[in-house]
């Protein structure tokens, strides 16, 4: 007997006859026939089915009504952001967007540029909202802010994650919102066609950051193992809403060069010392000669972490790293010379704050760290700015600083280019861009994101940050 059991359709079933045969068809026979037809059609559907959208290759576009302010006597944009001259991480920034504003204004006065007569020349002011906690009264105050006393846009924030906060608002409000230092690249991956960042984005300073990172392991290994025997990566990061999207870029940018950090420690933030945190990592890197240190945090933290793993993880008696800053004709010291640390020290952007050279002293020496401002003392807006800033607040700005600046300075223009008008004034960004601000050039992509990539490395000289030479193209 055949073991497939055959069977036939009842309505369609031949009349049997002297010259006729029933014709039966296998049941699995049938259902595999029917599967493979499946199978090709779902082939032939995402044969059809176009590509993923990218966001950043996509233009947000803000298609809905456009409508004048009327009876306007001032330009009123709106800061997020604490308002305190005497707060040691955001004055400088309160500070910066003032001058801007104060800038502007003596501006008024002078002839009108041409092409925008039909413009009304008013002055600027700034419409401060804020509160210590920013996820909850504040965000209600930028709220009522932004519908009560109707800002022309928005600027702000101090941080990534209360940028996320007003971005929120400016969504359901529509009105441009200008972000001087926000790195998180998810800020303008919302889908928010009002928010624009004017800062480079974790993923283009981490990819510099760890360049520099391998570069530094390969200078003095002689080969592959000793590479991996005798150098250990150490990444300490807190777990703060900052530190922790910075840590993610670092993360897959070891990823893609295929290796990850030998070990890795988060931490909460805000804490007075980190000296027990770290203590369990002492006795594990003992057994390692050479040591790649790095700290993902806040500029406070970040200073707090270092001294701890100045004390905990870097003295012993092994041989130092030798970086490519050190001077190709002379030997790298050793810990037996001086006590000087046996590891080589990196750290986030987050370091090239004035918080955290004041904070950290001498701890930073040595310490390789990105730089997002590089002056250019021959432009007189940036000789400005540098000049007032130090007679004002007794050092030289950050990037920080120098970043709210020219957000500040780029929405003024934007304000000027479309008038009384949120939507023409969103409009009036994204053909400004690029703008030659004093921090670097700001080019945003179709969400919004500075596209700027030359991030360069620096190294903490004498309590300055000391540029480094650019590594040769390959």
């Amino acid at each position: 007997m055949n073991r497939f059991q055959t069977t036939q359709c009842p309505n369609t079933r031949a009349k049997a006859g002297p010259n006729t045969t029933a014709i039966t068809v296998p049941s699995v026979l049938i259902a595999a026939m029917v599967w493979m037809l499946s199978v090709l059609v779902s082939q032939l559907e995402a044969a059809q089915t176009p590509p993923y959208m990218r966001l950043r290759d996509a233009t947000l576009e803000y298609p809905g009504p456009v409508a004048n302010f009327t009876n306007l006597s001032e330009y009123k944009i709106g800061w997020f952001g604490p308002t305190n001259l005497d707060d040691n991480l955001t004055g400088d920034l309160w500070w910066a967007a003032r001058f801007a504003v104060e800038n502007a204004n003596s501006e008024i006065s002078k002839p009108v540029p041409p092409g925008n007569s039909q413009l009304p020349r008013l002055p600027f002011r700034l419409v401060p909202r804020w509160a210590v906690n920013p996820w909850g009264t504040g965000v209600s105050l930028l709220a009522r802010m932004v519908y009560e006393e109707n800002p022309i846009a928005l600027l702000g924030s101090v941080d990534s994650a209360s940028t996320h906060l007003a971005e929120q608002v400016v969504a359901k409000a529509q009105l441009p919102l200008v972000s001087p230092v926000a790195t998180d690249k998810s800020v303008t991956l919302a889908g928010v066609s009002w928010a624009f960042a004017c800062a480079p984005s974790d993923d283009a300073i981490a990819r510099v950051l760890v360049d520099h990172v391998f570069r530094t392991l390969q200078a003095g290994a002689s080969n592959r193992a000793d590479l991996k025997t005798t150098r250990s990566i150490v990444m300490l990061s807190c777990t703060d809403h900052e530190s922790r999207m910075t840590a993610r870029e670092v993360m897959k940018q070891f990823s893609l060069r295929g290796r990850l950090p030998d070990y890795r420690l988060e931490l909460p933030p805000g804490m007075e010392s980190y000296f027990e945190r770290i203590a369990a990592l002492e006795q594990t890197l003992e057994k390692s000669r050479q040591t790649v240190l790095l700290i993902v945090a806040g500029p406070e933290d970040s200073a707090r972490l270092l001294e701890a793993a100045r004390m905990r993880l870097c003295r012993g008696t092994g041989t130092p790293l030798r970086t490519i800053s050190n001077s190709a004709n002379s030997r790298p010291k050793t810990a037996e010379d001086d006590g000087e640390p046996r590891c080589a020290i990196f750290g986030t952007h987050a370091m090239a704050r004035s918080r955290f050279l004041a904070l950290a002293g001498a701890n930073a020496e040595g310490v390789h760290l990105p730089i997002l401002f590089m002056p250019d003392p021959e432009n007189p807006a940036t000789a400005d700015f540098i000049r007032e800033f130090t007679m004002a607040r007794g050092r030289a700005p950050d990037h920080a600083a120098a970043l709210t600046y020219d957000a500040a300075r780029l929405l003024i223009a934007a304000i000027n280019s479309g008038g009384p008008n949120r939507a023409r004034v969103r409009e009036a960004l994204l053909k400004l861009s690029p703008w030659q601000g004093i921090a670097g050039i700001i080019q945003f992509d179709g969400t919004g994101q500075n596209t700027r990539t030359n991030v360069a490395m620096g190294i903490v000289r004498g309590g300055a940050i000391v540029r480094l030479p650019q590594p040769d193209p390959k």
